[in-house]
Order: C-alpha cells, then sequence, then structure tokens
C-alpha cells in the first residue's frame, strides 16, 4: 500500500518539483533510495536529479492500520500544517533546523520535506560512552546547548497567552504515576520521597507558567545534529497549544532514562542535561 502511495508522491513531484528548486535547473530524475520503517509510518529517502545538482527529501508516509485510511489522512495533515507554520516562523527570523515542506501530500497520507542530513542526539550520547576520548572537544555539550536554544526559540515564536498552573492536579497525576511504577520496583518509601520534594517544589510555585506550541516528542533520538546546529524534523505529536515546560522535561527525563544502559553513565547524562539547561 505504501508503495502505490511514493509511486503516486514522485509522479506529482516530477510535475512540481522543479518549481521549488528553479535555480537547479531541469528535474532529470527522482529516486527512491531507501526507507526505514516505523510503528505508524515508513520514512521514504528520495533523491531528485536536476541538471545543475541534486537535492535529498524525505517522504513520511502514514500506515493505515486499523484506524483506516482516512485517519492516516487526518494524521498527515495535521503533521503538515504544524509542518509549515513551524517552518515560516523559523524562516521569517533567519534561523535553521526546521525541514522545508515540499508541496501538500496530504491526501494520500504523506508529508513531504527536505531531508536535513544530521546524527542523532542520541547516538552522539552512545559514541561518547562507548569511545574514550570522543567528548574530549565538547562536542556532546555544545550539540545538547543547541538543542536547548533550538528548543527555547521555538516556544518563542509559537507563544501563546500564560496558561493557569494547578499545582495539585500536578500532584495527582504525579502520585498515580508513581503508583503504577510500583510494579518495576519503586517502592513506598521512594513514592514517599518523590512526592514530599515535588510537594515542597511547589510551594512557591508561581499561579501561571509559560504556554506555546508543544511537541510532545523533544528527546536525543528526534533531534538531529547537524554542521548548522541542529533540526528537528518530526511534527506529528506537536499539539498547537500546551505548557512549555513540557518539552524541557520531555528532554530531561529521556537524557535520563538511557542510564539504564550500563556504558551510558551518570556523567554523560549530567553534561548533556546540564548545557541543555543552560541554554
Amino acid at each position: 500500500m505504501s508503495e502505490n502511495v511514493v509511486e503516486q508522491i514522485v509522479a506529482e513531484l516530477r510535475q512540481c518539483l522543479s518549481s521549488f528548486y528553479p535555480e537547479r535547473g531541469e528535474l532529470r530524475n527522482i529516486r527512491v533510495v531507501g526507507h526505514t520503517p516505523k510503528s505508524d509510518h515508513f520514512i521514504y529517502d528520495l533523491v531528485a536529479d536536476f541538471s545543475n545538482g541534486g537535492e535529498r527529501l524525505a517522504a513520511k508516509v502514514y500506515r493505515a492500520g486499523k484506524l483506516g485510511a482516512q485517519h492516516a489522512r487526518n494524521q498527515a495533515h495535521a503533521e503538515y500544517n504544524n509542518l509549515e507554520r513551524v517552518y515560516e516562523q523559523f524562516v521569517q527570523h533567519d534561523l535553521p533546523g526546521v525541514p522545508r515542506p515540499i508541496g501538500n501530500f496530504s491526501a494520500l497520507g504523506a508529508v513531504v520535506s527536505e531531508k536535513i542530513q544530521g546524527l542523532p542526539l542520541q547516538s552522539m550520547m552512545m559514541k561518547a560512552a562507548l569511545l574514550p576520548g570522543y567528548d574530549d572537544n565538547r562536542t556532546l555539550r555544545d550539540a545538547a546547548a543547541k538543542a536547548g536554544e533550538w528548543l527555547s526559540n521555538f516556544h518563542k515564536l509559537t507563544a501563546d497567552a500564560p496558561q493557569i498552573f494547578d499545582p495539585q492536579q500536578l500532584l495527582a497525576e504525579l502520585e498515580n504515576l508513581c503508583l503504577s511504577c510500583r510494579g518495576v520496583g519503586l517502592d513506598d518509601e521512594a513514592i514517599r520521597m518523590i512526592l514530599t520534594g515535588a510537594k515542597n517544589s511547589l510551594v512557591k510555585a508561581k499561579k501561571s507558567i509559560p504556554s506555546s506550541a508543544v511537541l510532545n516528542d523533544f528527546s536525543p533520538l528526534n533531534i538531529s545534529v547537524t554542521e548548522d546546529g541542529i533540526a528537528v524534523c518530526d511534527y506529528g505529536k506537536m499539539s498547537p497549544r500546551g505548557a512549555s515546560f513540557s518539552d524541557a522535561a520531555r528532554f530531561l527525563a529521556s537524557v535520563e532514562a538511557l542510564e539504564k544502559y550500563p556504558f551510558c553513565n551518570r556523567e554523560i547524562t549530567g553534561r548533556v542535561q546540564q548545557s541543555f539547561v543552560e541554554a
């Protein structure tokens, strides 16, 4: 099914792609050079050959699954709108790190954009853990700082009115989360310590918190480190409005979770978290 969609995408790109790259001259060919299967979508790598060079594209094709083709189209439509909104904001402020959308293929359940070449931040952390001396030149810390700068810019450009902060609701959610972790080793003493610390921290909490668009998936695995800084290429889970802090919290928690790997220790995750927070 996804192969048929890609064939239709390629056919449409043959008709319109030259308008996106007039400086490249005549479009000679479009090739599918690989694909990566995910749980709810495929990513197809495309190469467009022009008379004056080439361009790499990524086609994200949602799986129809049990919810049907219309659900896939709705997902693609939402992601395309998210990507277009963020790309326009970043371009207006001359900021890199967001892929350019190429046409609207949401009717096919797909999102097509320029492919930004980079290495996932999580892969860099694994290299730093396995290869002594890999991070001696601050590569990892600089990448984490760039991630913090990118997220700060994203929240500023999509900022909305502050939202009311309810400490009791947060504590209730935290308690439910702790209770659900009892079966995987979190004992009652640890739960009491977590909840007591949270209550003490929230005593002087502000009545409102910043809100903006929220990515809901800002983690080291979804952050690409490039020559120009970092890039975020997936906007499928983005919400138009939410608590800005949730993206930062998810990143910090995702970094800490990598300590489950024996070779990824607190020294590495701590450096990443510190550089990210400072930025």
